[in-house]
């Protein structure tokens, strides 16, 4: 059961803000937050997500902002997503795809190939005949909205820069050792089983369902469910993928969730700083645990520094106007701290 636990939590941090990586005794840097806890005052408690712009140390060429993302929010925080990301030149968004397809697809193809999926589809519409997605499900029991619902993707600057299924589940099957005789494992099955968790197909992810049913028949679980949130997403440190009492396949997943589409990523960062003018800017838009990684390789390998950042609020929770104790909210925190240190490497 234990085990079962922290896979949950684990799929769900991925969900919602990737996993986050960072530096180790042998990086030649390190990276900074993209996430962080802010109380404004007593009773209100927020998670903050950065955008920080780059821009190149010594030699031309245009700004480019790792603007991090939470998967859900409130609906402000992506209006003022939305006009950071017209504003720039290009934006590459992340989006696993069904299908192998040329990078850069417009999102006709993306809304195509997942028509036939239980993946979201990228909209500024919320589609009532849509499968079942856990991102879109908990935005809504939250009273909160869904990225991929609240973002328009359908802009002329905005470009696909992701791995599909079935090239995740490629590597997943060349880099994981092969499952002894008799048992279940092997490359694909962590990365099929976050796939069932997250269209409600497993136990654990029909559990799940249940469970945001009755949390939004409650405004007082609604903000409980929150500030669980802010804090796990807060408290997440270290390499996942040497995270505790998860299984080495897990581990795994992670890395290639990870590394493996950050690296994609980079190849298409490095053809598009090809194409713009100096004046121009990129907007890298990916989930917040992915920018500890991505910051890395954009200092080492394309000679980038930090120059501005902004912090935008995903959402937040009063808890006084939602009957929360200040006790009840020590609870929560160490409920919280207490699974995520079991998480954490030594």
């Amino acid at each position: 059961m234990r085990k079962s636990a922290l896979i949950l939590l684990g799929a769900l941090t991925l969900a919602l803000a990737g996993c986050q990586t960072h530096a180790r005794a042998a990086d030649t840097a390190a990276s900074h937050p993209y996430t962080r806890i802010a109380n404004p005052d007593t009773n209100t408690v927020q998670l903050q997500i950065a955008l920080r712009e780059f821009l190149p140390a010594g030699h031309p060429g245009p700004a480019i902002w790792l603007a991090a993302v939470m998967h859900v929010g409130q609906p402000d925080y992506y209006r003022a997503l939305q006009r950071f990301l017209d504003a720039r030149t290009v934006v590459l968004y992340e989006g696993i795809n069904p299908e192998a397809r040329p990078h850069h697809a417009h999102l006709s193809t993306v809304a195509s190939a997942a028509a036939s999926t239980n993946l979201p589809r990228p909209t500024a519409q919320s589609d009532t005949n849509a499968p079942y997605s856990m991102q879109s499900t908990l935005a809504r029991s939250l009273g909160l909205v869904f990225q991929l619902e609240a973002i328009d993707y359908d802009r002329a600057n905005f470009l696909n820069s992701d791995l599909s299924i079935l090239q995740i589940q490629r590597i997943m099957a060349a880099q994981a050792p092969t499952a002894a005789p008799g048992q279940k494992g092997g490359g694909n099955a962590s990365f099929d089983t976050l796939l069932q968790i997250m269209d409600g197909s497993t136990f654990l992810g029909a559990l799940f369902k249940v469970g945001l049913q009755f949390m939004a028949l409650s405004p007082k679980l609604q903000a409980l469910a929150k500030l669980a949130l802010i804090e796990a997403v807060g408290r997440l440190k270290g390499d996942l993928s040497d995270m505790q009492g998860v299984p080495p396949d897990w581990q795994q997943l992670i890395k290639v969730l990870i590394r493996a589409r950050n690296q994609n990523l980079m190849d298409d960062l490095q053809a598009e700083l090809n194409k713009i003018p100096t004046s121009g800017s990129i907007a890298v838009f990916y989930g917040a645990g992915h920018m500890d990684d991505l910051e890395k390789r954009l200092t080492a390998r394309l000679h980038y520094r930090p120059a501005d950042e902004t912090w935008l609020t995903a959402f937040s929770v009063d808890l006084r106007q939602s009957g929360i104790s200040p006790a009840e909210a020590q609870i929560m925190r160490d409920l919280i701290k207490g699974q995520m240190d079991q998480m954490q490497p030594p």
